[in-house]
């Protein structure tokens, strides 16, 4: 039909503004180092952003900060309980914050306290635990987060997706992720350099930049080992082109540039030294280098001391725990640099089509190999020493992962060779759903088994920290309603009430009970076999005293802190003075222990099923009703007597518990103190 024209409605096309600054931005995105050449034409998967991806991660990561269980004694008497003495006054020290010998770092101690400072303003100072562990759950979900997005950008968003879903729900970031231990801090720091590190060589300053910084404060404030997972990043600085382009004859000109690059880097990172330096040396009030005291500690220590004095273990030993950690990724993580070799035979093109590449320049599988080398690095420096601890694997962490990942797109690729061959048709291969349910079959199984493990870490070992909730939230409140009733009048609480019954009433009431008054009865709350499961002052409420009794453990313990005094140290506090009783041999010290019958409280695990004697220093406490009463106890996983794969991993199938041993722990009242 036709219309006149002034009758006729167009639509004006949308033209760029020419305001410089409203220019429509073109996106280019950076070639990644692996190609889908066979599913070029498919519709590219989900890959989330930054932003999405950090909000899922840190939804999991709170959880883990809420409920996880603490797993290493000198997470909290290294450094728990340091802080607790930082910003309250009491604590236990260990031998390793003594001036003589200084390799414990307060400037990692200051990093991180700020949010428990700020918890303080809360009347129950467990809310500062929780606010430190919750803010480590922030920072791990970030660093996460951006190892993620540098995968998508520059590997590939295949393996960025699989590394999201790996990161999620991996069991070993679950405890990992909110410890507190300088290890945890190198993870991140790891996470983040190789996030850097994972871009494409060049002559800039930026890229290397990134990367030396990150490693150095992860060197630096955390464990100083860490920094040789920066050396492949520092060579291919040095001595790979990558895709850089340089005219004929102008080859030291490129090397003076890269050289330059690096020495700025190595500054920007060294400068991190600085101000560790001068916190660590103002708190022990003498020049200390605490970095260079780890380095000589763990490796030129004197015959007869040194970290071998805490136990050895055999090679095996990170493998058992990384399968524990990763299950089905950590043997996919060994096999990467072989599976990369294998995929350069058999599946060349998923480098790139070979008529786009440039002579001179680097091979993208070189180039990716170089970015799998640092898992290798690390796993075989720490295998190489005799004291080993799972922390010790946790710079690794983010690199398991990412080369787990890799592996298993690599595999992916073999099967899409194969269809290829068996049946001679591309266009089928973009049609199966073959490939996609085979990664989706791996990522569903590993994320099930993670879960088993992450069920029974919390299910068989979290009875401490509910032993040391009861204490604070029902035992104490209890007391005090007994032992000063004309306080709480206007209480309507039951004391005498059985322990299910007040407890409900006391979880129903709006108000809590203050057990300030508790103090005038200097209540003694005592450990023995149990020292090294003790989660921290912080869980422990002020009115307590907490003292360690005479168990079959023969090496040293930690004291109690000196009393704070203006001029000793860091804020007023005794981190200058040279304690008595400290030595670097895991010699006992006798001043560590009190006599039992000064206790009012014992925190003990007792073991019915076992059957050989148990050592005269350490008599079963829990079941000697004659003196002392069973104020709350819990179920705590017996490993001697339970079965290996039912205690390592918690299942929902009938039966799967019977091969499960429980022991008490438990929560011991003195009948003569009360």
């Amino acid at each position: 039909m036709n219309v006149p024209a002034a009758q006729q409605m167009r639509f004006a096309k949308k033209t760029p503004s020419k305001q410089a600054g409203l220019m429509p931005a073109k996106v280019v995105l950076a070639p990644t180092l692996l190609k889908d050449h066979n599913l070029a034409r498919v519709k590219p998967g989900w890959t989330p952003s930054y932003l999405v991806a950090f909000r899922m991660i840190i939804l999991l990561r709170f959880f883990a900060a809420m409920y996880s269980s603490i797993s290493d004694c000198d997470e909290v008497f290294n450094y728990w309980e340091p802080l607790h003495y930082l910003i309250r006054g009491t604590g236990f020290q260990t031998w390793e914050y003594s001036p003589v010998y200084a390799i414990r770092s307060y400037f990692y101690l200051l990093v991180n306290a700020l949010p428990p400072f700020i918890g303080q303003r809360f009347p129950d100072k467990r809310v500062s635990f929780f606010v430190l562990r919750l803010t480590f759950a922030t920072v791990s979900s970030f660093v996460e987060a951006a190892l993620y997005r540098a995968t998508v950008v520059h590997i590939s968003p295949h393996i960025g997706r699989y590394l999201l879903v790996t990161l999620l729900f991996s069991a070993a970031l679950w405890t990992a992720s909110t410890a507190f231990l300088p290890s945890t801090f190198a993870m991140w720091g790891a996470m983040l350099g190789q996030a850097a590190a994972i871009a494409p060589v060049d002559g800039g300053y930026r890229r290397i930049t990134k990367v030396a910084v990150a490693f150095a404060t992860a060197a630096f404030v955390g464990w100083p080992f860490v920094a040789i997972l920066a050396v492949p990043a520092g060579l291919e600085q040095l001595f790979i082109r990558g895709q850089e382009k340089f005219a004929k004859g102008k080859g030291a000109l490129w090397a003076a540039k890269r050289a330059q690059a690096m020495f700025v880097a190595g500054v920007a990172g060294m400068s991190v030294l600085i101000p560790v330096v001068y916190v660590d040396s103002k708190a022990y009030q003498k020049l200390a280098i605490v970095p260079l005291n780890i380095v000589k500690y763990n490796v030129l220590s004197s015959s007869g001391g040194g970290p071998a004095l805490y136990g050895t273990e055999p090679s095996s030993f990170y493998i058992l725990n990384g399968l524990l950690g990763f299950n089905l990724m950590f043997p996919l993580a060994l096999l990467s640099l072989p599976a990369l070799a294998i995929t350069t035979i058999v599946d060349p093109k998923r480098f790139g089509d070979l008529r786009d590449r440039v002579a001179a320049h680097t091979a993208p599988a070189v180039s990716l190999a170089i970015r799998l080398v640092p898992m290798y690095l690390w796993i075989a420096v720490i295998s190489l020493q005799p004291h080993k601890e799972e922390r010790f694997l946790f710079p690794a962490y983010g690199l398991i992962l990412l080369n787990g990942c890799t592996t298993l797109y690599l595999v992916r690729g073999w099967l899409e060779q194969a269809f290829l061959k068996v049946t001679k048709s591309p266009y089928r291969a973009t049609q199966t759903s073959l490939f996609s349910n085979f990664t989706r079959a791996v990522l569903v199984l590993t994320t099930i088994v993670s879960g088993f493990r992450i069920c029974a870490l919390h299910t068989y070992y979290h009875a401490p920290l509910n032993i040391y909730h009861h204490l604070q939230t029902f035992e104490l409140p209890r007391l005090a309603l007994l032992t000063y009733p004309s306080l709480y009048t206007a209480t309507p609480l039951d004391p005498t009430l059985p322990f299910a019954n007040f407890s409900r009433a006391l979880g129903d009431a709006e108000f809590t009970v203050n057990i300030e008054p508790l103090k005038a009865l200097e209540l003694r709350l005592c450990l023995g076999k149990e020292w090294h499961r003790y989660p921290s002052s912080f869980l422990v409420p002020d009115e307590l005293e907490v003292r360690f009794i005479k168990s079959a453990f023969d090496g040293i313990l930690p004291k109690v802190w000196e009393e704070p005094g203006e001029g000793k140290g860091l804020f007023g506090r005794a981190t200058g003075v040279v304690p008595e009783g400290m030595n670097d041999l895991n010699r006992e010290e006798p001043d560590r222990y009190v006599d039992i019958s000064t206790c009012h409280y014992l925190v003990d695990l007792d073991f019915p099923l076992r059957t050989r004697p148990t050592p005269p220093s350490e008599p079963r406490y829990a079941v000697d009703s004659a003196h002392w009463d069973r104020v709350h106890c819990q179920n705590f996983l017996d490993n001697e007597e339970s079965s290996r794969l039912s205690r390592t991993l918690w299942v929902p199938f009938p039966g799967w518990q019977k091969g499960n041993r429980f022991g008490d722990y438990c929560l011991l009242r003195n009948k003569e103190k009360f």
